[in-house]
């Protein structure tokens, strides 16, 4: 039946990609791409560290002479002992800059691991023809099948169209993740002064929503196979024969794969509204 094997074509070609997304989604930074990209990561983050600890003496002394103006100010000496703890604070913030960042992905990793893992794994998002589509697909005669296999095609095309779209979102993440980790060391050292602390803050809510659009997506992906599992789809209702139930399913599913598209398009926007980073 070559109009039933072009749709189970184009769902098989949508579980392939969502495999491979569902794959680099549960890795973590240091084992995607087989590791390679990770210790260079790690050499930039080493080289920007020494110009990190310039910057962080540079919004020190900022910070210093902004709150000691003043002689009278100076009898306070709590205000300068705050001032030199603040900057303990964020020379270890510059110092085990890793260290942090590697816990930021250990507890944002768990989180994406344990919703993948609760509902069941990679096979929860294995998309499947419904039986009602598949008898249709099965019964059309001859010339039906002409018109399902042009449809068919057409669908896959969309189909791959979208994957692509979506697997390039998922691969972007994974480089706006390597450049918050490389460049880490200049944003850390905004700690050392208070009136640039509030850029440290910035930076460290930032890396904590882009390691969470993972699990983000990954709960989008399961909402989504859910949806087109079932035989009821919000579509254009094209008639009762095997064309129209077939069409109306493509579109359906369509509908549903552009909605998917669009939330891993906004993931980021998605975790500011949530949680506000």
């Amino acid at each position: 039946m070559w109009a039933l094997d072009l749709l189970e074509g184009a769902l098989g070609t949508w579980n392939s990609y969502m495999a491979e997304i569902w794959s680099v989604l549960t890795q973590s930074p240091q084992e995607f791409q087989g590791g390679a990209i990770w210790p260079v990561m790690e050499r930039i983050f080493s080289v920007l560290q020494g110009i990190g600890y310039g910057l962080l003496i540079l919004f020190f002394a900022m910070s210093f002479f902004k709150q000691t103006a003043s002689f009278r100010e100076l009898r306070h000496p709590e205000q300068v002992f705050r001032l030199f703890i603040r900057f303990a604070l964020a020379q270890g913030a510059v110092t085990y800059g890793m260290d942090i960042i590697n816990l930021i992905f250990e507890i944002t990793g768990g989180i994406t691991e344990s919703i993948a893992t609760s509902m069941g794994g990679l096979h929860e998002i294995t998309a499947s023809l419904p039986d009602s589509i598949r008898e249709a697909a099965e019964d059309a005669g001859i010339i039906d099948q002409a018109f399902i296999c042009l449809i068919g095609i057409l669908f896959a095309s969309i189909v791959l169209v979208i994957s692509l779209l979506m697997l390039f979102q998922v691969y972007g993440r994974f480089f706006r993740v390597y450049l918050y980790v490389a460049l880490a060391p200049l944003p850390l050292s905004a700690f050392g002064g208070e009136l640039t602390s509030r850029h440290g803050r910035t930076f460290v809510q930032s890396f904590i929503g882009i390691c969470l659009e993972a699990a983000i997506i990954v709960l989008a992906c399961i909402i989504f196979t859910a949806f087109i599992s079932g035989s009821d789809l919000p579509s254009v209702d094209f008639g009762e024969g095997s064309i129209g139930q077939i069409a109306s399913y493509m579109i359906g599913v369509i509908f549903q794969m552009l909605i998917l598209l669009g939330i891993v398009k906004a993931a980021d926007h998605v975790v500011k509204e949530m949680m506000g980073l």
